[in-house]
């Protein structure tokens, strides 16, 4: 059952569009989905097993979620405009091979320098050959259909159907994220996490893999203005220092893990070491993100 906002949203994007063909497979759709939600939950189900037995002791938590009615419908009205490529010819038939997040993994790590490990493992539970790779938006059926039941998949648990890609927001991580199998993104201004597209069974999923810090920093911004709210400015300044705190609390992390030997040295030994982390003489007039930037 949709909320009833969604119709209004739909109403609005038929008026904008004036494509019709869009508009009957979306107010089609919720009665397929809903008779593949019972598939996908146990499909969902499957990966969140496997993930757990082989990623065991080496994360803080992994958490899934089969993307509901609503949310679907709302990702295709957006993208049916804004990814023409890859959206223009979807439809009942096809769309659970277009919507690469259908199903959602979240795999949460406590230490940003802990991805390399995950990492390295995610690249040895799905098969990572560049000839799986989806380059074009608009293959992305046709590599779905190539790839299917396989013989060298047989026995497999899937493979990678896109080149993993890191978001981040600070040329300075250039150097934490550098590895062959993963490319870099800096184009989103307060994102950062690593994304995996995996072909798994009938479907193709995301694994997005990021610190607790940032997972509750991207739950409070996708709550608070994503997507419908981008232009409001004073949600955007608390915006920018919430995600200045996120990163200072990552790095925070980052620093005590690397240096937890020294915090137990005793004082007399070694200076405090509240001095190492001092706060330089800054201006009154520096904002308070300012701050958080410069100390952390």
């Amino acid at each position: 059952m949709h909320s009833p906002n969604i119709y209004s949203k739909i109403e609005k994007y038929k008026r904008k569009s004036g494509k019709q063909t869009e508009w009957h497979f979306i107010k089609s759709l919720n009665s397929y989905f809903t008779e593949d939600y019972q598939e996908l939950e146990r499909i969902k189900n499957n990966i969140l097993n496997l993930l757990n037995d082989r990623l065991q002791g080496k994360v803080h938590s992994i958490r899934a979620r089969v993307k509901d009615a609503d949310h679907l419908i709302e990702k295709i009205i957006r993208s049916v405009n804004d990814k023409p490529d890859k959206y223009a010819k979807i439809n009942v038939d096809n769309y659970y091979k277009i919507v690469t997040d259908l199903i959602g993994v979240r795999i949460i790590i406590l230490n940003k320098y802990d991805w390399k490990e995950i990492h390295q493992s995610l690249l040895d539970i799905f098969i990572n050959d560049p000839k799986y790779y989806t380059e074009r938006p608009e293959d992305i059926v046709e590599n779905f259909d190539r790839y299917y039941n396989k013989d060298d998949l047989e026995g497999k648990n899937g493979y990678h159907a896109e080149k993993p890609i890191v978001y981040i927001t600070s040329a300075d991580d250039r150097d934490v994220y550098q590895d062959d199998n993963l490319d870099i993104d800096e184009a989103k201004k307060h994102y950062r996490s690593i994304h995996y597209i995996i072909r798994y069974d009938k479907i193709y999923f995301e694994i997005q893999v990021r610190t607790i810090f940032e997972e509750g920093w991207l739950e409070f911004d996708h709550r608070v203005k994503y997507p419908y709210d981008k232009d409001n400015e004073k949600k955007q300044e608390y915006i920018e220092i919430l995600s200045s705190l996120a990163v200072a609390a990552d790095r925070l992390i980052s620093f005590y893990t690397n240096n937890e030997k020294d915090f137990k040295i005793s004082a007399s030994k070694k200076k405090p070491q509240e001095e190492t982390l001092k706060e330089s003489e800054s201006p009154a007039s520096q904002t308070l993100q300012d701050k958080i930037i410069s100390r952390y």
